[in-house]
Parts: C-alpha cells; sequence; structure tokens
C-alpha cells in the first residue's frame, strides 16, 4: 500500500494519459539517474530528433504507441529484470520481413532478419543521445576527500556515496546469440567465487539454435560486494530516514554494518567475510532507433565486400544497380562526428560484427552461414579481389 498520506481517491480521479514524461519519471532513471544503466533511455527522448529516435523524435511516438496496455498490462520487458506483461518487438508493427520496397538488397536483409536482431543494424551505437556509465566500482566509494575530476563527456569519474565511474557515448555495442531469455543472479542465488567474472544477467543463445539471433547489447560492468562463505550477492543498506540511524552507508562510511542491516533486512545470512568481484549486465539496445539511410551497411559488418567485387561475387552484373554503391550505403559515423558524437574508432570501419567470437568460421559471405553454405564454393577458399 502507498503511504498514509496518498490521497488515493484524488489519484483515481486524476488519471490520465500516458507520455514520455510519465513514463521516463521512472524508466530514463532506471539505475541510479538518467542513463546510468539503460544505454538507450535518457531524458532526451522528451525531445529527440529524428537522429536521436526516430520513433520518438522523427513521429512523435509517446511509449504506449509500442508498449500497448490491457488490463492494466504493459507489454514490454528488461533484461535486468524478471517480470514481463508482454512482449514487445519491432516485428509487432514491421512483421518477420520489414524490407518491402523489392530491390535486390531487400530480399538478402528480410534473409537476414532470421539471424539478427533489427537493433544490430538499426542502433548501430548506443547512448548516441546522451552518454551512459559502462563502469561502476563500488568498492571505492566512501573518500569523501578524493578530487572528482570530469571525463571527455562532462561526466563525473567519482562519487564517495557510490565509487568510480567511467561513461561512454557513441559506443559500440557487443553482440551476441539472443533466443529471448536470460539466465538471472537473483537475489539469494549463489555465485561461481572462482569466477573471473560474475555475470548477473546473461542472455541465453546459440548459433546452433534456430531461435536465437544475433542482438546488441551495452554491458554494464563493474565490482560489487560477495559474501566469500555464502557466496551471493550483499545488499547493503544505503540510507536512512532515521537520523540516529548507525547502520546506512551514507551516513556511517561503515560496509560491514551497511551488509549487516541490509541483508537482516532481506532476511538472507551475512557471514562477516567480504570479496569484491567483477560483475557484467547485460542490458538489450531497444530505444534510440536511427533512420532507415542510417542503419549499418553491407561492408561495414562483410570485411570481404570491401575490395571491387561486392554483390557480383554471386549476382552478375547489372547496369541498372551499382552493386558497390549498394554494398556501401550505410551508416555515416563522418556525418555522426560532425554532429559532435564520438565515432572516430568507427569511421571506416568494416570488421563491426566479429563473426568467429560468434561462432562463425569467419565472414558468412566467405565461409557460408549458420545452416547452409554458400553455392559458389566461396566457403574454402578466399577469393582474390
Amino acid at each position: 500500500m502507498p503511504k498514509k498520506k496518498v490521497d488515493l481517491k484524488f489519484v483515481a480521479e486524476n488519471v490520465g494519459h500516458s507520455s514520455r514524461a510519465t513514463c521516463g519519471a521512472c524508466h530514463f532513471n532506471g539505475g541510479g539517474g538518467d542513463a546510468i544503466k539503460h544505454a538507450d533511455m535518457s531524458r532526451q527522448l522528451l525531445t529527440p530528433d529524428r537522429n536521436c529516435d526516430i520513433h520518438m523524435g522523427g513521429y512523435d511516438f509517446d511509449c504506449a504507441e509500442c508498449h500497448k496496455t490491457r488490463n492494466h498490462q504493459i507489454s514490454g520487458k528488461s533484461s535486468s529484470v524478471p517480470v514481463a506483461e508482454g512482449v514487445v518487438n519491432c516485428e509487432s508493427c514491421h512483421s518477420e520481413t520489414p524490407h518491402y520496397s523489392g530491390n535486390l538488397l531487400d530480399h538478402h536483409l528480410n534473409d537476414h532478419s532470421k539471424t539478427l536482431a533489427c537493433n544490430v543494424c538499426h542502433s548501430p551505437v548506443f547512448a548516441k543521445c546522451k552518454p551512459t556509465k559502462t563502469w561502476w566500482d563500488w568498492s571505492m566509494a566512501g573518500d569523501k576527500e578524493r578530487e572528482v575530476k570530469k571525463d571527455k563527456y562532462g561526466q563525473p569519474d567519482y562519487n564517495w556515496k557510490k565509487g568510480e565511474f567511467r561513461w561512454e557515448e557513441s559506443g559500440l555495442p557487443d553482440y551476441t546469440w539472443y533466443s529471448g531469455y536470460m539466465d538471472r543472479v537473483l537475489m539469494g542465488d549463489k555465485v561461481d567465487l572462482d569466477a573471473d567474472v560474475i555475470t548477473l544477467t546473461d542472455p541465453v543463445g546459440s548459433i546452433n539454435d534456430p531461435g536465437s539471433r544475433i542482438t546488441a547489447f551495452k554491458i554494464m560492468k563493474g565490482i560489487q560486494p560477495i559474501d566469500a562463505e555464502h557466496a551471493h550477492v550483499l545488499v547493503p543498506q544505503l540510507f536512512s530516514g532515521d537520523k540516529d540511524n548507525t547502520t546506512a552507508y551514507w551516513k556511517n562510511l561503515d560496509w560491514n554494518k551497511a551488509f549487516q542491516a541490509g541483508m537482516k533486512a532481506v532476511d538472507l545470512p551475512y557471514s562477516g567475510d567480504v570479496t569484491w568481484k567483477e560483475t557484467w549486465m547485460y542490458w538489450r539496445i531497444n530505444h534510440e532507433v536511427m533512420p532507415a539511410d542510417m542503419a549499418l551497411s553491407c561492408v561495414q559488418c562483410h570485411e570481404s565486400l570491401k575490395g571491387d567485387q561486392t554483390c557480383n561475387r554471386c549476382h552478375q552484373d547489372n547496369r541498372d544497380v551499382d552493386f558497390k554503391a549498394l554494398a556501401q550505403k550505410g551508416t555515416d559515423f563522418s556525418l555522426m562526428k560532425s554532429q559532435g558524437r564520438d565515432v572516430d574508432q568507427l569511421i571506416d570501419k568494416t570488421d563491426y560484427i566479429n563473426f568467429k567470437a560468434l561462432g562463425y568460421q569467419g565472414d558468412p559471405i566467405i565461409h557460408g552461414g549458420r545452416f547452409k553454405k554458400l553455392p559458389m564454393g566461396y566457403q574454402s577458399q578466399s577469393r582474390t579481389e
């Protein structure tokens, strides 16, 4: 129940339509502040331009345009929590064959949709509207005397309450296979203390699973406290409204007391033996979709197409189609740089996706796809350019 001072009758009589502002009041600040953990949502989406988000900036969509509500259940789910009241994806509006102009390229792009999630090409960078936090080291908290420095984005590198930070803007996503399911470490779950990294949310998927697709994620990395005896993530008490409180960390700067109080509150054991471990959380990129003409080009992912031979590796030359221009038309990172985006390292990049890391032998154009080989014999040898 809400606090006693909340007038539920007044609230009920003033229910209105949702908006980006009403939804964003909570969701833009998910994870500790504006754009902290979400790499694709921030207050910039209140009034975005079309290059920030084509749906909200180009067509003035509100959140409810995609996140439909029925019987007080709002469709959509986050990578970070298991609760879901319905699935929302690009195919909900665009279908499984979203490229429909009928040209040569559309046939291949629709075929790609079986293996690539839409966000791989249409959200080629994350946090392009506002920097997002990518590293959060809680073990460094507590130094009130430390000088806070600003990075190149104007973001702080430290906060005595929360620790040490790193930020990124227009970042290259991490790509992995994703079936729509996540392995999650929930409160009280045991973790592997010997692991170099504890993955708190881990996409479930495989190159051998027809239901999995390559999907773009931001990995939120950091250092968090683990109970060295019970092997579960520790929950500290950070703050308290009681002026006489002696356990909240932000008031007393005593981790041991904060862990004792926090773990008691969640009814989990605390041994007093703490180890600080690196943790990762995969956050799926869903928003900040770029205009269609700024989607990744063929050559930006397929390095085998960067020479003179492109589509004519397989297709006969057609005077009505400029194959090279067709393969190279895509995300203009030079334009993005001129608009102030931090994308120097992405200009002229032709290996955007690490195919070997995803389980391929190499570029699928040369070595074949995950379930079939190309008919032209390129899988066994590279053709001389």
